[in-house]
């Protein structure tokens, strides 16, 4: 389990290194963080888990990542009306709340929907 989090560490450093240099050439700056960080930690996540434990268990992270994407999106929407309405924290955590429901939401719905 600890060489599979190390190679998992490993790979996903070096792609964040890959991604952030495509973000230093990207225009606005603002996706900088998109591409540099997120999409290279999953990336490696899934090469090694699909390598370690097979497509099965690769498919199931995969599927995972989709509903997290859904509810990361939701959290994008609200996150900023709500800091503004409340305090920095208050709506912080419940931004963070309406991630956690979008994901399970998502996940729920597109298992019934696609068969997950």
């Amino acid at each position: 389990m600890f060489l599979q989090y190390g190679i998992k560490f490993i790979i996903g450093g070096l792609l964040v290194c890959a991604f952030a240099l495509i973000s230093e050439v990207c225009m606005p700056k603002q996706f900088a963080g998109t591409f540099s960080a997120a999409p290279s930690v999953l990336l490696a996540g899934l090469v090694v888990t699909l390598i370690m434990q097979g497509a099965n268990k690769a498919t199931l992270s995969a599927e995972g990542a989709i509903a997290g994407a859904i509810g990361l999106v939701l959290y994008c929407m609200v996150a900023t009306p709500l800091i503004k309405r409340y305090t920095t924290l208050k709506g912080s955590l419940l931004a963070l709340l309406i991630w956690g429901l979008g994901s399970l939401c998502a996940f729920v719905v597109l298992s019934v929907l696609l068969k997950w």
